[in-house]
């Protein structure tokens, strides 16, 4: 379907961006084409516009549907304003603009509210790690329920309208070609990789402490402590080493994952592990052949520097891995950091929006979206894959196993009623084996995993998934048509040379 948006001709120029930028990622989602000339409205099946806009209806032959004139644009270092519950054509959300009168809201300006988390960048207050503090973010200010993916109710929205003017139009979106139900991308973050006897000790003992004093519980402490005396006396079993017996049951499963490994370790929050240790690429390169995406999981300095991203890609790629996505170790990232780090890199992905004390919908998206740049006012050339779920967020309630696990399937049941998916789920491989987390939450992910069939889920990789999914994102005009010059190797000479970055990033030689 061709849908033209028409911006009010007082707009300013940041306005018509983010309108713009909201618009083509819905198209991107409904499968619909943004049509821009308009010379030739009268070949839309349908025009967005404004209330108050500066057009004339005379204009073109196409339908309109009209908006209330919402969102006004504003420093992202400003706060959002509060929002107003909204109940209204079976739609049960939040807005940050009111509407007038019986007009639909604005649409488009809550797509952009929450798929561009302006308001995060308002929030200074930072947790212990270094990010910004859940308290201050704007869910938490005003007590919204984060498991809602409200962005997604707000294409909702906008496509009833749609609806209701073009008689063929369809309320749910449809999939890409390829993808054949709901895509879900099970990932790993590799925090732990074993190093020797002495390492796999002291992790568990550390565990141990951390279970009885502020974790989960005396009972997993004490499991964890009997691990930990079991291998100093020689037992060859380390219940922290899951990576292999996790991917051959995925691949028993019949579903792939995406597997994300540090390259370095410059500080004390960063893995123990490096490329240069033992088995480390040799490990990759056996998920690789056994139909696992390796990506990057960057390290906790890594956006620290403008290239520190990038040469850890780098650092891949001389080792025959060439990732295409990646996500951030602790989450420990700012929007503004993150970005161009992303793009600098040459990845075609990150998973890193998302909480690892918290399920939910942080951008409100269950979709895939490049995020917004406000420093160039406008989309970034990767996609951003939604972390919804993180292993160590769940907690083992009083309802036991299957209250956890129903807490999951709610999020991917959300996701599904709205959407064809691109979201992530998150289990570090040593979530399995009990060494870590509770055994019910490692059960959680096989008991999603089992369901994903009866539920019209699909498993894949986020690189499986960028493959099938890429084209629409191009076809919105949000993405470069050819990844080629993305993924080629630059001339060394156009960028800082790896000494040099090594030197900036205190890397140790």
């Amino acid at each position: 379907m061709l849908v033209q948006l028409e911006v009010p001709d007082d707009a300013q120029p940041e306005l018509r961006a983010r309108l713009d930028y909201a618009f083509r990622v819905f198209c991107a989602i409904y499968g619909h084409t943004p049509f821009v000339d308009k010379e030739q409205a009268q070949r839309c099946d349908v025009t967005i516009r404004y209330r108050g806009a500066s057009c004339q209806d005379s204009i073109g032959a196409a339908t309109a549907v009209w908006l209330c004139r919402g969102y006004r644009g504003r420093d992202p270092h400003e706060s959002a304003p509060a929002p107003v519950r909204y109940m209204r054509d079976g739609l049960d959300t939040i807005l940050h603009y009111e509407p007038e009168n019986s007009d639909p809201p604005d649409w488009l300006g809550e797509i952009f509210e929450w798929i561009s988390c302006a308001d995060e960048y308002s929030v200074s207050a930072r947790d212990r790690i270094g990010r910004p503090l859940h308290e201050a973010t704007y869910g938490c200010r005003h007590g919204i329920d984060m498991r809602t993916p409200y962005a997604a109710l707000a294409m909702r929205g906008l496509q009833q309208e749609i609806c209701r003017v073009v008689s063929r139009a369809e309320i749910v979106p449809p999939k890409p070609e390829g993808i054949n139900g709901h895509a879900v991308i099970p990932t790993h973050d590799v925090d732990y990789f074993p190093l020797n006897r002495a390492h796999t000790i002291g992790r568990l003992a550390r565990n141990a402490v951390i279970s009885c004093l502020i974790g989960d519980g005396p009972m997993l402490g004490l499991r964890q402590a009997g691990h930990a005396v079991r291998v100093a006396f020689g037992a060859k079993n380390d219940p922290l080493d899951q990576i292999m017996p996790l991917a051959i049951e995925e691949q028993h499963q019949g579903f792939s994952a995406s597997y994300y490994f540090l390259v370095r370790n410059g500080h004390r929050r960063d893995a123990r592990y490096s490329l240069e240790d033992t088995g480390v690429v040799e490990t990759m390169r056996w998920l690789a052949a056994r139909g696992m995406e390796i990506g990057l999981h960057g390290s906790f300095t890594s956006l620290d520097d403008p290239h520190g991203l990038q040469y850890e890609v780098r650092a891949m790629h001389q080792h025959g891995i060439a990732p295409q996505g990646s996500r951030q170790h602790w989450l420990h990232y700012t929007l503004d950091r993150l970005i161009p780090a992303v793009e600098t890199a040459g990845l075609q992905y990150d998973a890193s929006i998302g909480w690892s004390t918290r399920v939910g919908f942080r951008a409100g998206a269950c979709f895939a979206y490049p995020p917004y740049d406000f420093s160039k006012e406008q989309a970034a050339n990767f996609l951003e894959f939604p972390l919804v779920v993180m292993d160590q967020a769940l907690r083992v309630p009083d309802g036991g196993e299957e209250q956890l696990f129903q807490e999951a399937a709610n999020l991917l049941s959300a996701s599904r009623e709205l959407g064809w998916g691109g979201i992530t789920l998150l289990w570090h491989p040593a979530a399995f084996g009990s060494g870590w987390l509770p055994p019910e939450i490692g059960k959680t992910f096989w008991r999603l995993a089992a369901e994903r069939t009866q539920w019209g889920d699909q498993w894949i990789t986020g690189a499986q998934f960028l493959e099938l999914a890429r084209e629409r994102y191009v076809q919105a005009g949000l993405l470069p048509v050819t990844t080629q010059e993305r993924l080629a190797e630059p001339p060394l000479q156009q960028h800082p040379s790896l000494t040099a970055i090594e030197q900036t990033c205190g890397i140790r030689a």
